[in-house]
């Protein structure tokens, strides 16, 4: 296969790349994810978690009155969670503009170990 000197050239890993991400945000608490989600209704947004990976998809579809034209539009994003973050840390929101920011609470290591006595 050949590959063009400008596709070479594409940043598609870049912050350019991904408009719809407002922010990523990850620190020794949380992580977090902002998207513009404003083109879809709440309806057509998904968040799930699985095996460790997050997943947010939106999916958009509407027909001009005549039916001759159909308008669609679609984004999936998917990132791994934090080492040891479970499933039900994770949470949503949908602003009333249209901001969708998930949030996954990392999970504290036990620093301290309770002692049970036998009796």
């Amino acid at each position: 296969p050949h590959v063009t000197p400008e596709l070479g050239k594409l940043d598609l890993f870049g912050a350019a790349g991904d408009h719809d991400v407002i922010r990523f945000k990850e620190d020794e608490k949380q992580m977090e994810v902002s998207l513009d989600t404003s083109h879809y209704k709440p309806e057509e947004l998904h968040v799930q978690v699985q095996d460790g990976v997050l997943s947010i998809e939106g999916k958009h579809e509407e027909k001009s009155e005549d039916g001759k034209k159909t308008v669609s539009r679609r984004f999936q994003r998917k990132y791994t969670l934090p080492r040891g973050t479970q499933s039900e840390n994770v949470s949503s929101n949908l602003s009333s503009d249209g901001v969708l920011v998930v949030k996954a609470i990392k999970s504290q290591p036990s620093t301290e170990v309770e002692i049970k006595m036998n009796k």
